[in-house]
């Protein structure tokens, strides 16, 4: 008999030349649960004989890179299941010391970012592995520590998570077992139209976020946090009396940031190469060769952009060592300029933040002459293709100097337990900043911040998105409360695209909070509005200028002659996911070896003895009545 277990699994990815993540085979693995949660049972699982298949049961201190390899090589193992019960107590990191450094301003830069990484993410798999939740994984851990200590029944499990992707990105896309990584990226102003004369302030930040197993990617203080920072501050600034700014002000966040900058690549060229020939005869916004659903970007002049302002990495600021007037921490927050207007942006947002009493937050200036790992790189390569050179001022904010504070960065636990500064903290950052935006947009710096609303978006970005926000903006409601800023797939075709929830709920948000008109409709749904820029809330229609962009990598185009993605430029980021049917993990019990010998036995001697009796009897009944 089995029983389905709760469990999030490790999916494949393809790239140009082969293949990363994990896979069940066809119809599934299985084998008996052992337990690793110390050296000891790390040791004796090699002469660990009691049974042909083993899934191997990891605690959490013990599922890494060097301890994966190193079984799997030394002894077959059948699968892998990681338990979430006991969060890991070193810092750890599955990815590159340098993430994404091929895709960036310095392919062969020597510093190493993230110092905690190991590459794990990166590294095929032909065996399944699943992280079970936190109720699931008490139980497993429970029951594969009575199968180590030699207790029966044992327990085994079937895990199945057969992909049907293969080979590489090339052979997967031409077979149509795979979809390009991607998604939609969402950039928002309270300019009901951009007004061409004025200079850009792009406020932006990477949305998307990255785990070893995909389900648990809330990556707060990878980005997650500072969401919550620029919507709160698109919260703060729609009070403000914009009729005295002199520049326009777009608030982006790019999606599949992490798999080599796509959002903010994608959107660059679009700004810059983007030319319809065929506008859609039902939609004169939109194209529909090449396609492209919304036009309304082209109402941003690259050239026109004068300053960057990118969060990235805000939720693990440095203590400064001093405290305010009322005994409250000080953090700093780390400066990484580059060219321009930059020295101009940090005054205003140094004044901004000394200016304003007891803040809990100043800032530092970066020691290092490289940016970080940042979606302002796509701008900044244009950038340094024209003349004069950096004419674009860009200001990258984090939490870290050099190396990163995050010690889960692109792990399971960079949840919100992994956030180091408290509610106070984040009101202040969301005060400074908003107030900065302001002053540079050229308002007065009047800015209030909601610490209540600061509160609700924090708790459902970054704790659990089943919250009362989603079920004001959203008419479906998610299945996991684990906010999971995974990019998906892009979809199917250029305009069939896979967009979850998470992405929904924000693009929602960012419209209602930027809304420049209202029409109270009895509307059911976003369909009775009549703009593809509006929103239905409360029976009330809400628009803004707010939009989808295509988050996709430019290595890809759709041939229409077969329905299908195919790669025409390998300069670019190439990664695809697998199809699959399902995901499963299924308990089973097993008995042992002597007792099922000895059923055996016990069966042979009942089979035996039928046969006997049965003879005897016929042999009788042909004597006495001559009956057989």
């Amino acid at each position: 008999m089995y029983v389905s277990l709760p469990s999030y699994p490790c999916t494949r990815i393809m790239t140009l030349n082969g293949q990363i993540g994990c896979s069940s085979s066809h119809g599934g693995d299985s084998g008996i649960l052992y337990l690793i949660d110390s050296n000891e049972s790390y040791n004796n699982y090699f002469s660990y004989n009691q049974q042909k298949d083993v899934i191997v049961v990891f605690d959490s201190n013990y599922f890494n890179k060097t301890l994966v390899l190193e079984m799997y090589s030394k002894k077959k193992m059948n699968g892998a299941l990681v338990l979430t019960d006991i969060e890991k107590t070193y810092p750890y990191s599955p990815e590159d010391q340098y993430p994404i450094k091929q895709y960036g301003l310095y392919p062969d830069s020597k510093l190493t970012w993230n110092p905690n990484g190991d590459n794990f993410t990166y590294m095929n798999f032909p065996f399944p592995m699943f992280a079970l939740e936190l109720e699931t994984s008490i139980y497993i851990r429970n029951l594969s520590t009575m199968n180590r200590n030699g207790k029966y029944p044992a327990y085994g499990a079937e895990l199945d998570s057969f992909m049907q992707g293969a080979i590489n990105a090339e052979t997967c896309l031409r077979r149509g077992f795979c979809e390009p990584v991607g998604g939609q990226s969402i950039w928002s102003s309270f300019s009901e139209v951009i007004d061409q004369s004025k200079q850009i302030i792009l406020v932006m930040l990477p949305i998307d976020t990255t785990a070893f197993f995909r389900d648990l990617a809330t990556g707060t203080d990878q980005s997650a946090y500072a969401l919550v920072v620029l919507l709160s501050i698109l919260n703060t600034l729609q009070g403000v009396d914009k009729t005295k700014w002199n520049k326009e002000v777009i608030f982006a966040m790019w999606n599949s940031e992490r798999w080599g900058y796509v959002g903010s690549t994608n959107f660059v060229n679009d700004l810059l190469n983007f030319n319809c020939t065929s506008l859609n005869s039902e939609n004169e916004n939109s194209c529909s060769s090449p396609p492209m659903d919304d036009l309304t970007f082209e109402q941003i002049k690259f050239e026109n952009i004068y300053a960057i302002i990118e969060f990235n990495q805000l939720g693990r600021p440095v203590p400064s060592g001093k405290k305010t007037p009322n005994h409250l921490d000080i953090y700093n927050l780390v400066f990484h300029p580059n060219g321009g207007s930059a020295d101009q942006l940090m005054k205003v947002f140094a004044q901004s933040a000394q200016s304003y009493e007891n803040s809990t937050i100043q800032f530092q200036t970066t020691t290092q002459k490289e940016l970080p790992p940042c979606s302002s790189m796509s701008f900044i390569k244009e950038i340094n293709k024209k003349s004069p050179l950096n004419f674009i001022g860009t200001l990258v904010i984090t939490d870290h100097d050099y190396q990163y504070r995050n010690p889960y960065f692109g792990y399971e636990q960079d949840n919100s337990d992994n956030i180091d500064t408290t509610t106070s903290t984040l009101f202040d950052i969301v005060q400074v900043f908003s107030k900065s935006i302001d002053v540079l947009a050229g308002g007065n710096g009047t800015v209030k911040a909601d610490e209540f609303f600061i509160r609700e978006i924090n708790t459902c970005f970054t704790q659990n998105i089943q919250c009362s926000l989603i079920t004001k903006f959203m008419s479906t409601f998610p299945y996991n409360p684990i906010p999971n800023y995974y990019s998906s797939v892009y979809g199917v075709s250029p305009t069939n695209h896979i967009t979850p929830i998470e992405t929904r709920f924000i693009y929602k948000m960012a419209t209602y909070l930027t809304q420049h008109r209202t029409n109270a409709t009895n509307c059911t749904s976003d369909y009775d509005c009549d703009t593809a820029s509006s929103i239905c809330v409360n029976k009330v229609c809400i628009y803004s200028n707010t939009h989808y962009h295509n988050a996709i990598s430019l290595a890809f185009s759709f041939d229409d002659s077969k329905s299908s993605w195919a790669i025409v430029n390998t300069s670019y980021p190439i990664f695809v996911e697998s199809n699959w049917d399902y995901t499963t993990v299924r308990l089973f019990k097993v008995g042992s070896y002597s007792n099922e010998i000895w059923f055996l036995v016990s069966g042979l001697i009942e089979l035996l003895l039928s046969v006997g009796i049965i003879f005897y009897i016929k042999k009788y009944l042909s004597k006495r009545y001559k009956l057989l």
